[in-house]
C-alpha cells in the first residue's frame, strides 16, 4: 500500500542550510574524499523488477554498499567522511591554510589527528565507520555501545583499534552517555543523531552519504522520485 506525503513541506525546495551539504557539490566532495583514498570503485547499484511489479512502482533500484571501504557496513561513508572533515579542519586553524583531501596521509594532517579524539554512540553500523576513520587517520576513537548491541558488531568496531564503552539501557541512552563522557573530555562527538545546537556534524554525515546518490544518478536513466 502506497501513502501519500501530506506533511508541509513535501514538494518544497531545500533549505539553503540544508541544501549546502545535500547538493551536486556535496556529493562532489564525498566523492573527492573517496578518490583520495585510492582504488575508488562506486558500489554496485542493483535493479528489483520483481519488488516494484508487486509493490506497483515503476523501479525499484538498491545500492550495495557491502564492499565499500572494506566495511560491509549500509553506514560505511557518513561517519568516516565527517572524521576526515573534522581533521583537516583542525589541520588548517594550525596552517593557517585548508589542507585538501590528498593531504590526508602527510604528516602535519596525522600530527593534528593523533591529538584527536572522537566518540559516538552506534548500534553498530555508523560505530565502525568513525572507528575506522579515526584508524586511518591515526586519531582515537571512543564508540559507546548499548547493551542490546551483539558482540559481533561490538568486535567488527573494536578491530579498528576503537576503546569501547558499553552503556546500561537503550541507544538513547548510549547517546546520552557518549555527548556527557566526550563533553568531559574535549573529545569530539560524532553522531548520526542530531539535536538542538548539535547540528553541523550529523549534517556533515549526512553528505558523506550523497556520494551514493550520486554514483547511483549516473546509472540510472532517468532520476529517482525518492531516495531512502
Amino acid at each position: 500500500m502506497l501513502i501519500l506525503n501530506t506533511m508541509p513541506d513535501h514538494g518544497n525546495a531545500l533549505t539553503a542550510e540544508d541544501a549546502g551539504g545535500l547538493d551536486q557539490r556535496a556529493a562532489a566532495d564525498a566523492l573527492s574524499f573517496l578518490e583520495s583514498l585510492g582504488s575508488y570503485q562506486p558500489t554496485p547499484l542493483t535493479a528489483l523488477p520483481g519488488m516494484a511489479r508487486e509493490t506497483g512502482i515503476a523501479s525499484i533500484h538498491v545500492k550495495d554498499e557491502g564492499k565499500r571501504l572494506g566495511l560491509g557496513s549500509f553506514k560505511a561513508l557518513g561517519g568516516a567522511y565527517a572524521v576526515a572533515r573534522l581533521v583537516l579542519e583542525a589541520t588548517g586553524k594550525q596552517l593557517g591554510r585548508a589542507p585538501l583531501y590528498a593531504d590526508l596521509k602527510r604528516p602535519e594532517v596525522r600530527e593534528t589527528a593523533k591529538r584527536m579524539t572522537f566518540a559516538c554512540a552506534t548500534d553498530g553500523n555508523h560505530g565502525r565507520s568513525v572507528a575506522w576513520g579515526a584508524e586511518m587517520l591515526g586519531a582515537a576513537a571512543v564508540i559507546f555501545v548499548h547493551e542490546g548491541v551483539s558482540g559481533s558488531r561490538i568486535a567488527a568496531i573494536a578491530r579498528y583499534g576503537a576503546r569501547i564503552i558499553r552503556v546500561s539501557g537503550n541507544y538513547d541512552d548510549s547517546v546520552a552517555e557518549a555527548t556527557r563522557v566526550a563533553t568531559e573530555n574535549g573529545w569530539t562527538i560524532v553522531s548520526d543523531t542530531s539535536w538542538p545546537g548539535y547540528e553541523r556534524i550529523p549534517a556533515m554525515v549526512m553528505q558523506g552519504y550523497t556520494a551514493m546518490v550520486s554514483e547511483a544518478l549516473d546509472e540510472m536513466t532517468e532520476p529517482p522520485t525518492h531516495v531512502f
